[in-house]
């Protein structure tokens, strides 16, 4: 009992100390799923009926316990020559602690120099890096606690910063109901301008909050998530004003369901359908990505993913597609294997 309220007490402490704001510069790094199946279910898993060695990366309360010393590699294609790595390898459990250690990089790819005259000088690339350290412990049949520190920072030529921050987890799962719940701070973290114009200040987090159902009698499950519920309207400024008619100078009422459009721009959906025991299709939607990446007239896919995943040789593979804008839509690739089975062939 007093490990568990030991536990209970660091996990409250972590959530407290996240909670400051500040000026840092928000990243890719915190914001993109390198998981091909989360980005395909809409965002980053954050409930789970079972534990994933891709999905820890981002919450250390999906860690594997049966998949000790697996290691994943996912990349994501972005845009214009942008792309993220991330590695997530699981270490062996210590004592009531499962844990695991990690990396993401992203390189966001060459940008054209320029002196204070404006002439042209030898073109350098910019990237955001972080490496982590997670870990968690299941309480109970049902309760997960999580915790993940990180370190990391930006270079742009001359412009560098550095970041440390902290991520909070709970994860709970009701096996006979086939429903899990999760509730995460991430992002969270002070940034110092070590170089140049980069600013300082506390990095700006994400409060998050998640479930997942699965059915007895359906090969399904429906993932539900609510993400950045620290801010209520998400929306741009200007939104939910009214116009004016250019030719006849009417006033054009705003006819948005602004309630409605506000909630929808904090939620994520998704499903998976299993096809089989070794393969599975995931789909999932994004709201606030569709709304605020529309071309007048041209809805097309935008706010839409799909993936799936299936068994190759030793590996297990993913492939994600996420619909950004008609221009264009990322693509994310994931392996997962254990090196040992490598070292007995």
């Amino acid at each position: 009992m007093t490990g568990t309220r030991s536990t209970v007490l660091l996990f409250a402490a972590i959530c407290i100390a996240l909670l400051g704001y500040g000026q840092g510069q928000e990243s890719l790094v915190f914001e993109l799923s390198p998981d091909a199946r989360g980005a395909a279910l809409g965002s980053a898993v954050m409930a789970d009926l079972n534990s994933d060695v891709h999905g820890a990366g981002l919450n250390p309360c999906l860690i594997d316990t049966a998949r000790q010393g697996d290691v994943t590699i996912d990349y994501i294609d972005y845009f214009a020559g942008v792309g993220m790595t991330a590695v997530n390898y699981q270490l062996m459990p210590k004592g009531k602690w499962n844990r695991q250690i990690g990396s993401r990089f992203m390189n966001l790819g060459t940008f054209s120099g320029y002196d204070a005259a404006g002439n042209s000088t030898a073109d350098f690339q910019g990237g955001d890096q972080m490496v982590y350290f997670g870990t968690s412990r299941t309480i109970d049949s049902v309760w997960t606690l999580g915790a993940q520190g990180f370190v990391g920072s930006r270079h742009r030529n001359r412009e560098v910063a550095g970041w440390l921050g902290a991520e909070a987890f709970v994860h709970a799962r009701w096996t006979s109901k086939q429903l899990a719940m999760g509730l995460a701070v991430t992002g969270a973290g002070y940034q110092w301008g070590l170089k140049g114009a980069q600013p300082t200040g506390a990095l700006p987090y994400n409060v998050q909050f998640a479930l997942t159902k699965g059915f007895n009698n359906a090969p399904f499950r429906v993932f539900f998530k609510a993400q950045n519920l620290q801010t209520w309207d998400l929306a741009p400024p200007g939104t939910y004003d009214d116009t004016v008619d250019p030719i006849t100078q009417e006033v054009v009422a705003n006819s948005t369901f602004k309630f409605g459009d506000q909630l929808m721009r904090h939620i994520t959906i998704g499903a998976a359908l299993s096809a089989g025991d070794a393969m599975e299709i995931w789909f999932g939607f994004d709201y606030r990505r569709r709304t605020e990446l529309m071309a007048t007239d041209r809805l097309s896919g935008n706010g839409l993913s799909f993936g799936t995943q299936f068994e190759f040789g030793k590996f297990d593979v993913r492939i994600g597609r996420s619909r950004y804008h008609f221009a264009g839509a990322s693509t994310h690739i994931g392996i997962r294997f254990n090196p040992r089975q490598f070292a007995r062939s």
